[in-house]
């Protein structure tokens, strides 16, 4: 399993995960434009079952992409952040954050998987961002069934990357089962006023 410093952003995904989640090989959904992400946000992931929190700061670019700056809130001097770049995308009538992990620490990403990471996101009545990510066995599963086309690394640990073109990828996403794959809530952020 790689050791990677995944957070989103998205994403944010991907949140000191231990393993990096599945990722495809192209963008999910139609670009989409979407105010409400901009600005500071404090999420709450559980890792390892145990709750973990993170700023996320959402600063949307001139070309409709957003850079996410995330910063780990137990992290020591110097550590603990990472960069993003994020897209937001419609997937029928869901809305997805395709998140790339550009640097951890000051440094750039190495050694994972070219392509970007898929999350699903919503707001509830409260107006908190929940984030849901491709659940790892669900997706290689799909992978080694055929119903998408992609790749899965050798035994238990292997990454799993859905390697099919836009249009299959988004036309399988947006059933639903492929909209099953996007597992339980991962994340729950919080707006800063």
């Amino acid at each position: 399993m790689k050791s990677v410093h995944a957070a989103l952003a998205a994403a944010l995904v991907l949140l000191l995960a231990a393993c990096y989640p599945p990722s495809t090989a192209n963008p999910a959904g139609t670009p989409a434009k979407d105010a409400r992400i901009a600005g500071l946000w404090l999420g709450t992931t559980m890792m390892d079952k145990e709750p973990h929190k993170s700023w996320f700061h959402f600063l949307p670019q001139g070309d409709g992409t957003i850079t996410t700056v995330m910063v780990d809130a137990d992290a020591k001097p110097g550590a603990g952040w990472s960069t993003i770049h994020l897209t937001t995308a419609r997937l029928g009538g869901a809305t997805i954050l395709n998140a790339r992990m550009l640097q951890t620490d000051g440094k750039p990403e190495e050694g994972e998987p070219n392509g970007t990471i898929p999350l699903l996101y919503r707001f509830d009545a409260k107006g908190q961002m929940l984030l849901y990510l491709l659940d790892d066995k669900a997706t290689k599963a799909a992978i080694k069934a055929g119903k998408i086309s992609g790749t899965v690394g050798q035994g238990d640990d292997g990454d799993a990357i859905i390697t099919a073109d836009p249009a299959a990828l988004d036309k399988f996403l947006s059933t639903k089962e492929g909209l099953a794959l996007f597992g339980k809530q991962f994340a729950v952020l919080h707006k800063v006023p």
